[in-house]
């Protein structure tokens, strides 16, 4: 981990435990090393460094390229691994960027809604995590973050923000055996697997997998 990045994800972390009471659970499921993808749901602008601070080695991140426009938000994401990518298009250089971290051994977290979902729900993946996985050929670790709607109760000492890490999905689970032929069905098949590991991860912050299974929109794979 630089010690550009050790330190600011230090104090932004502890900033974060001290105001929303930041609790991350199951931090032993994200491995130390190797490629890997996180994948969590997304309810604010808050999620990526909720995220990104309480994983235990240095991350990169996907972020869309409105963010870095702005000053002095652009250089700081970007200091932060930031890796600009357009949305709503096939964006060859930010894809192309992510799967070098991860075939470099490094760790992207990705938000597979592709927006903030502000009704607090779990929404169906786009494609595109599917895409990264497929090619890169890593696990995937998929996270829940709660709480990250609701600042001002956990400002309030009403609520706290926990993420809770799922257990990770190998590269051969998703990709069928790794037999599967590349191509958007592949893709979205492996999407709508990562947000049912999500929502079990969801499932088991909430009360484990005994607890009701949700309702369509609730499952990535049938919203």
């Amino acid at each position: 981990m630089r010690p550009w990045y050790r330190f600011h994800r230090g104090w932004v972390r502890s900033l974060l435990e001290l105001l929303v009471g930041l609790q991350p659970r199951r931090l032993e499921r994200v491995p130390a090393s190797g490629g890997l993808v996180v994948a969590a749901n997304h309810f604010s602008f808050w999620d990526p460094p909720l995220v990104g601070v309480c994983i235990e080695r240095e991350a990169f991140f996907l972020a869309k390229e409105e963010l870095f426009r702005s000053w002095p938000l652009g250089p700081m994401i970007r200091s932060m691994n930031s890796i600009p990518i357009r949305r709503g298009v096939a964006d060859l250089q930010g894809i192309s960027r992510a799967l070098e971290v991860l075939k470099a051994g490094g760790c992207l977290v990705m938000f597979p809604e592709g927006g903030r979902m502000k009704d607090g729900r779990l929404h169906r993946a786009k494609p595109g995590v599917g895409l990264i996985v497929a090619h890169a050929r890593v696990p995937v670790v998929p996270a829940f973050v709660a709480g990250s709607n609701q600042i001002r109760r956990c400002l309030a000492r009403q609520e706290r923000v926990r993420v809770q890490f799922g257990a990770p999905l190998p590269a051969a689970q998703l990709l069928d055996g790794g037999e599967a032929e590349m191509g958007r069905a592949l893709y979205q098949k492996i999407a709508d697997q990562v947000m049912d590991g999500i929502a079990r991860a969801r499932r088991e912050l909430e009360g484990g997998e005994t607890a009701a299974a949700p309702g369509p929109t609730e499952r990535g794979a049938t919203s």
